[in-house]
C-alpha cells in the first residue's frame, strides 16, 4: 500500500495547476513626446581571482569518481565584462522597465494570458475531483487495509480511487482547458518582470546587443525622429 503514495502524489502534482492571475505591474515612466531610450554599454577588463579545479585519478577512473582527488584553487586572470544601463529621457530605468517599454507585443501577450487563464479555470472542477478521488481512495484503502487487516481489499479500493481520480484529472487536462494552464503559467513567468525591475544594470555582450536593438526599434516608433516624421 505504501508504494501507491508516491504514484498518487506524482499524479496530483503533474500536468497542470491553478490559473495564474495578472503579473504584478511595475512602475513605468510616463511616455514623453519625442523622448528616447538611450542604452550605454561599458566594457572593462580587470585582473580577478578565477576559481579552477583539477582532478587526480588512478588508471581506469574519471572525474567525479570517488577514487579521484578533486583540488580547487584560484588563479589571477584577466576578466572582461560588459555592463549595460538604460535611460529614458534623462532618467535611469531598470532592466524590467526597459523590457516592458520596448516589448511592443506586451499588451497582446497580456490579453492572451487572460484568455488562457479563463480557459484554464474550466479545468478546476475535474482537477479537484481527480485530486479528491486519488487522495480519498488512497486514504480509504489504507484505512481498510490497516483496521480490517484486509490488505487485498484495501489495495483494490486504493486502485479504484486512484484510477477514477486519474481519469478525471486527465479529462480536465485534455477536454476542459487544463493544457492551457501550462501555457498560461509559462506566459505569466515571461511577463512577470518583478525580479528584472530590481536590476539597474545587466552584464554580458548579449544583453548589450539585444538592448541596443530594442531601443532602436522603440525610438523609431516613439522618439524624436518619429515625431518629426509625423509632423512633415
Amino acid at each position: 500500500m505504501k508504494s501507491l503514495a508516491p504514484f498518487a502524489l506524482a499524479l496530483v502534482t503533474a500536468c497542470y495547476g491553478a490559473a495564474p492571475g495578472k503579473p504584478p505591474q511595475i512602475p513605468l515612466p510616463p511616455i514623453a513626446d519625442g523622448a528616447e531610450i538611450y542604452v550605454r554599454s561599458e566594457t572593462k577588463t580587470t585582473i580577478e581571482q578565477v576559481p579552477h579545479e583539477s582532478w587526480s585519478c588512478p588508471a581506469g577512473h574519471g572525474q567525479g569518481d570517488p577514487a579521484c582527488t578533486r583540488t580547487t584553487y584560484t588563479q589571477a586572470e584577466p576578466v572582461t565584462r560588459t555592463t549595460t544601463t538604460a535611460t529614458y529621457g534623462d532618467q535611469p530605468i531598470s532592466y524590467g522597465q526597459f523590457v516592458a517599454m520596448t516589448d511592443a507585443k506586451r499588451p497582446d501577450k497580456l490579453v492572451e494570458l487572460d484568455d488562457l487563464s479563463h480557459k484554464c479555470k474550466r479545468a478546476n472542477v475535474p482537477r479537484y475531483i481527480g485530486i479528491a478521488s486519488m487522495l480519498g481512495g488512497l486514504a480509504a484503502g489504507l484505512l481498510v487495509g490497516n483496521l480490517a487487516h484486509d490488505a487485498g481489499t484495501g489495495q483494490a479500493i486504493a486502485y479504484v480511487g486512484i484510477g477514477a481520480g486519474a481519469a478525471s484529472y486527465t479529462l480536465g487536462f485534455f477536454a476542459f482547458g487544463g493544457a492551457q494552464c501550462v501555457a498560461a503559467r509559462n506566459l505569466y513567468n515571461h511577463l512577470d518582470l518583478t525580479r528584472e525591475n530590481a536590476w539597474t544594470s545587466v552584464q554580458g555582450k548579449d544583453y548589450a546587443d539585444e538592448m541596443k536593438e530594442a531601443a532602436a526599434q522603440f525610438n523609431a516608433s516613439h522618439g524624436r525622429h518619429a515625431r518629426l516624421g509625423m509632423r512633415r
